[in-house]
């Protein structure tokens, strides 16, 4: 997949803005691209440990990536655990008590990046 895209027009340079889907059934305990849609499988891989997903970026960014979820299944939230340039881990759970996991959440990614730490200010 080529690196080259359409300008992005923000207020900092090398910013990237990517989306997928992750299908929660779908996705393995081996980090592979099942349960990824089409861009998410030029992007990632995936696997998952009950309620906990462990998104591997590929390759890593330049900074940490700024990345919010969009759950599609029903009375479900998502608490990212840990992020870096390379690695995200993320656990699912109940949104009406907090603390029930839920397996298999089918998620809208969105992934905000940088290739660089440096910022104009």
């Amino acid at each position: 997949m080529s690196k080259q895209t359409f300008p992005t027009f923000v207020d900092q340079p090398g910013c990237t803005i990517r989306n997928f889907h992750i299908t929660g059934a779908s996705v393995g305990a081996t980090a592979g691209t099942a349960g990824l849609d089409g861009r998410g499988k030029f992007l990632c891989t995936i696997s998952k440990s009950t309620n906990t997903v462990t998104i591997n970026w590929v390759p890593s960014f330049g900074d940490v990536p700024y990345v919010s979820f969009q759950a599609f299944t029903a009375n479900a939230n998502v608490n990212i655990v840990s992020s870096t340039a390379s690695t995200l881990v993320y656990t699912t759970f109940k949104s009406d008590d907090h603390t029930t996991g839920l397996n298999d959440v089918d998620l809208d990614v969105t992934v905000c990046s940088y290739n660089t730490t440096s910022f104009v200010s």
